[in-house]
């Protein structure tokens, strides 16, 4: 079965070579806390990063090979599960639903440095709602 970790700060280059092993964006930070669901290597990877009193979920991401099995589900409910900040995610309109089933809720109000991020990602043309779930 799989195993989900939150990765102890030296192994965040561990997550880097998932994401450049299938070209996500983004390169986790020793900051970050960087969830991973392992198999018998890395399946599924996230990133919950501190920014100022509330936490920001990015970079969620499953090896092809292995989704629709429940693997982001399980790694996003074990992730969210440990936190005690509000948490905060820019989600794809397509995947709403699925965030929604995680707890999640549409905002239309951000915090001043996340609004920022989220005028800027809908200038590049991305279809993102924005979205928290409140600890």
């Amino acid at each position: 079965m799989y195993s989900v970790h939150c990765l102890e700060p030296i192994s965040v280059p561990l997550v880097n070579k998932f994401y450049k092993q299938f070209s996500v964006r983004g390169r986790a930070n020793k900051q970050d806390q960087c969830w991973v669901t392992k198999s018998n290597k890395i399946i599924a990877a996230c990133r919950l990063q501190n920014k100022d009193d509330v936490l920001f979920l990015s970079t969620v991401f499953v090896d092809p090979e292995f989704r629709t099995q429940g693997v982001a589900r399980y790694l996003l409910k074990s992730a969210l599960d440990a936190q005690y900040s509000n948490i905060y995610t820019f989600a794809y309109r397509d995947l709403e639903p699925f965030y929604l089933g995680l707890g999640f809720e549409r905002v239309s109000a951000l915090p001043e440095h996340l609004s920022c991020c989220f005028a800027n990602y809908v200038r590049q043309k991305r279809d993102i709602v924005a979205m928290c779930i409140y600890k």
